[in-house]
């Protein structure tokens, strides 16, 4: 489970790219469509609801190795 974090428009943008993903790929990856994928860039993650969710899974989902070496 997440602890807590939530993902940033930033974040979003970064991991993405670090993928070399576009966000069409990037939003078929989890479940989402490409427009909330483009939301999420320019708007960031919404705070409540089943966005959140997704926001927080996709968090989980994406652990950087940096993170999951501590």
């Amino acid at each position: 489970m997440h602890n807590g974090a939530m993902l940033e428009r930033d974040d979003i943008k970064a991991i993405r790219t670090r993928l070399q993903e576009s966000q069409a790929a990037f939003a078929l990856r989890f479940g989402v469509d490409q427009a909330t994928v483009h939301r999420w860039e320019k708007k960031g993650v919404p705070k409540r609801g089943t966005a959140r969710i997704a926001g927080e899974n996709l968090l989980d989902d994406l652990k950087m190795p940096a993170e999951a070496a501590q």
